[in-house]
C-alpha cells in the first residue's frame, strides 16, 4: 500500500525517523496556492459586500455639519478664557487636489466664549472625522426626519455629501426666525419641526458663555461679571429693569459660584450679555481699565467654527440674526431647606417669559409662562402649562438643565452619559409663539436663576443657543433672510430698533411640495452649509431643485469611530513626519518653506476617545 502526499517520510508505524535518517523536506500540500488564493478573494468579496450593502468609512472634508461633525479643523485653547473650541480649516485647502494653498492659511480666530482674539496660524490642522454609514438603513425602513445622511449630490452623482434631513416627501418647507415649519398639501398649516427625541435637541446646543471660563484680564480691568445678583425695581437705566442687589446672592469669583441664606424673599441672580469689542481686550491686555458698564446685547447666532481670519473670507461678522432659543444649565448645592422653599429657573424670549419652579420639598416642578397681555417680571399673570415629579428631594447636589427650544421647554435633571435625566411634562412642555415675535428689553437679560427658602449655592453656570437656520434661498441668485449689506450686528445692543430694522427687510425662505420620494436637507453650519436652500439644480435630476430624490440616499451616519488623533511632545505638538504640499507648481520658495514648516501629519498620537460618539 503506497504512502499518501500528505504524509512525511518516516517509519511506517509512525514514529519519526531517527537522527541517521535523510532529511526530507516539507513541501506544501497540492493546492495550496489555490486555497490561499481563493480564501484572500473570499475575504475580499465579503469586504466589499460588506462596504456595499452593509457599512461604509466615510472622512468629513468640511464643515458644514459642525458643531455636529468637524470637517479639517484646528483645535483651540482661547488664551482670553482657556475655553477649548474648534474652526474649521478646510478653507486652506485646494479642492480639487488637496494641497495646501499658502495665502488661505487660517490666521486667527475668535473665541465663542470671550471673543479674544488669538493667532491659530501655527496651530496644527487635522482631518476631519472619520465617521461608520449604514448602508442598509434606508432599505429596510425609510429615513426618519433630523437623521444625519450620506447621500449624492443630486448636482453631481460623483460626490457624497452629508447633511441633516429636516423635510419627507409630500411637505412643503419654511425656514423663518431661525426655525424650521412644515406643512402638507395645499390646505395644511405650517408647524414648527422639533426634534422629536429632546436628547438630540440637547446635544445641538452651543456656546454662548461659560461661566466657568471667565475672561480674567477684563474682569481684572474693570470688566463687569456676566452674572450677577439682580433685583427688579423702576431704575430705567437697568437694563429691563434689573439692577444690582447688593444684599441678596453673594458672589465668590475664585470658585465661580454664588451663595445665598435661607430666607423668605426670592432672590435672584441673572445673564446678561456682554460682548467686548477688540479695542476693550487690548486695553486689557496692557493693563488699562475697560469700561465697567458695556451695554449688554442680544444673543446672536454667532458660530465659533466658523469665526476667523483667512481663508475664503473673514467669519468674525457672520453673526446678526437674533437667537431666542436658550438652554441653562447650572449645578446647586442645597445645604438646607426652609419654609415654602422654591427653586425656579427662568428663559426670556421677547414677550415671553417661561419658568421653571422647582418645590423642593416635594421635588414637584412646574412649567409657566406669563400673560402675553400682562407681562411682568414678578409672578403676576403666570399660567401654568404643565407639571412634574423630579429627582430632587430636599438637600443634596443636583446638576440642572433648563431648555426653550422649538416652541417647547425641557428640564433634565442629574444627566450623564447612563440617566438621560429628562423629566417628563407631556403634551404641556409644548407651546404655541406669540403673535409678537419681536426681541424685547428683557432679551438683553435673558436667563435668570432665583431661590427662596433655600440655604444654597449654585455654580457651573452655562448659557448654550439653539442653531439658527438661515432663511436663505437660491433662485436666480443668493437671496439672503436679511441683506448683509443691513446693519443689523450693530442694533443688536437694542432690541427695539433690531426688531424694527429685521420686520422691515426680513424674508422667509419657502420650498415647493416635495415629491413623493423627494427629501429637503440642511446642515447644522447653516451660515456655511451648501444644502437644499442653495442647490442650483442645474442639471434637473430632481422634480424640484432643493429635492434629494430618494435614490440618492446612501445611507445613515451612526457613529464617529476617529476624530483626529492628539498629538504629544514638542510642547503638545509632535513632530512633522509628513508636511503640506503646495497646490501651485510656480510656488515660490518661500510658499515652499510656509508648506514645509506646516505639519499634515504628527507623531506622537494618541486617539481622542472622548468625541468616540453615535451621531444623532
Amino acid at each position: 500500500m503506497s504512502k499518501s502526499n500528505n504524509q512525511p517520510s518516516g517509519d511506517s508505524s509512525g514514529k519519526a525517523s531517527d537522527s541517521k535518517s535523510p532529511k526530507t523536506h516539507h513541501s506544501p500540500p497540492q493546492g495550496y496556492g489555490r486555497e490561499t488564493f481563493e480564501s484572500i478573494a473570499f475575504a475580499f468579496v465579503l469586504a466589499l459586500f460588506f462596504r456595499t450593502f452593509v457599512a461604509e468609512a466615510f472622512v468629513i472634508p468640511t464643515g458644514s455639519m459642525a458643531p455636529t461633525l468637524y470637517g479639517r479643523n484646528k483645535d483651540v485653547v482661547c488664551s482670553g478664557c482657556g475655553f477649548k473650541y474648534a474652526i474649521g480649516a478646510s478653507d486652506e485647502l485646494d479642492d480639487a487636489s488637496g494641497f495646501l494653498i499658502p495665502g488661505r492659511r487660517i490666521d486667527q480666530s475668535m473665541c465663542p466664549n470671550c471673543r479674544h482674539m488669538q493667532s491659530v496660524k501655527s496651530v496644527s490642522a487635522f482631518t476631519g472625522d472619520r465617521i461608520l454609514v449604514n448602508k442598509s438603513a434606508f432599505q429596510f425602513g425609510e429615513p426618519d426626519r433630523w437623521d444625519v445622511i450620506v447621500f449624492r449630490y443630486p448636482e453631481d452623482s460623483q460626490k457624497n455629501y452629508i447633511k441633516r434631513l429636516v423635510g419627507l416627501p409630500g411637505e412643503t418647507i419654511r425656514v423663518e426666525r431661525g426655525d424650521v415649519y412644515a406643512k402638507t398639501g395645499t390646505t395644511g398649516e405650517f408647524h414648527i419641526l422639533r426634534k422629536q427625541d429632546p436628547n438630540k435637541q440637547k446635544l445641538l446646543q452651543q456656546v454662548v458663555y461659560d461661566d466657568n471660563h471667565p475672561p480674567t484680564e477684563l474682569l481684572k480691568n474693570g470688566w463687569p461679571e456676566a452674572w450677577q445678583p439682580r433685583i427688579h425695581s423702576n431704575d430705567t437705566s437697568a437694563p429691563a429693569g434689573w439692577e444690582t442687589d447688593v444684599d441678596g446672592w453673594k458672589h465668590d469669583p475664585n470658585a465661580r459660584k454664588f451663595d445665598l441664606a435661607a430666607s423668605d424673599d426670592i432672590r435672584w441672580i441673572r445673564y446678561q450679555h456682554l460682548v467686548p469689542t477688540l479695542v476693550e481686550w487690548g486695553a486689557a491686555e496692557d493693563g488699562k481699565a475697560v469700561s465697567g458698564d458695556p451695554r449688554p446685547q442680544l444673543i446672536s447666532d454667532l458660530c465659533g467654527y466658523n469665526a476667523y481670519t483667512g481663508g475664503h473670507a473673514s467669519g468674525l461678522e457672520d453673526d446678526r440674526y437674533w437667537v431666542g432659543d436658550l438652554t441653562l444649565t447650572c449645578t446647586v448645592n442645597i445645604k438646607s431647606v426652609a419654609s415654602q422653599p422654591i427653586l425656579t429657573l427662568e428663559l426670556n424670549e421677547g414677550v415671553r417669559r417661561y419658568r421653571c419652579q422647582i418645590d423642593v420639598a416635594t421635588g414637584t416642578a412646574r412649567l409657566t409662562q406669563n400673560d402675553d397681555l400682562a407681562p411682568d417680571p414678578n409672578n403676576a399673570g403666570e399660567i401654568e402649562l404643565a407639571t412634574a415629579r423630579t429627582a430632587i428631594n430636599g438637600p443634596g447636589t443636583y446638576r440642572l438643565r433648563f431648555a426653550n427650544v422649538d416652541d417647547r421647554l425641557c428640564l433634565w435633571v442629574n444627566d450623564n452619559w447612563m440617566n438621560s435625566g429628562l423629566v417628563s411634562f407631556g403634551e404641556g412642555a409644548k407651546y404655541n409663539a406669540p403673535g409678537n415675535q419681536r426681541p424685547q428689553d428683557a432679551d438683553l437679560v435673558p436667563a435668570g436663576v432665583a431661590a427662596r427658602g433655600l440655604d444654597i449655592s449654585v455654580s457651573g453656570l452655562l448659557i448654550e443657543r439653539d442653531i439658527y437656520y438661515r432663511a436663505e434661498r437660491s433662485d436666480f441668485g443668493h437671496d439672503y433672510e436679511v441683506d448683509p449689506h443691513i446693519q443689523l450686528r450693530e442694533a443688536l445692543s437694542k432690541p427695539t430698533e433690531w426688531g424694527d430694522l429685521y420686520e422691515k427687510h426680513k424674508h422667509a425662505a419657502e420650498f415647493s411640495e416635495l415629491g413623493s420620494d423627494e427629501f429637503f436637507v440642511m446642515g447644522d453650519n447653516s451660515p456655511r452649509s451648501q444644502d437644499s436652500r442653495l442647490w442650483p439644480n442645474d442639471v434637473r435630476r430632481a422634480k424640484n431643485r432643493h429635492a434629494v430624490p430618494g435614490t440618492a440616499l446612501i445611507g445613515k451616519a451612526f457613529f464617529i469611530y476617529w476624530p483626529h488623533a492628539v498629538p504629544f511632545l514638542n510642547g503638545g505638538r509632535g513632530f512633522n513626519v509628513w508636511p503640506h504640499e503646495i497646490a501651485r507648481r510656480d510656488g515660490n520658495i518661500e510658499d515652499q518653506k510656509e508648506a514645509h514648516s506646516y505639519p499634515k501629519y504628527s507623531f506622537p498620537f494618541y486617539p481622542q476617545w472622548w468625541r468616540w460618539k453615535r451621531i444623532r
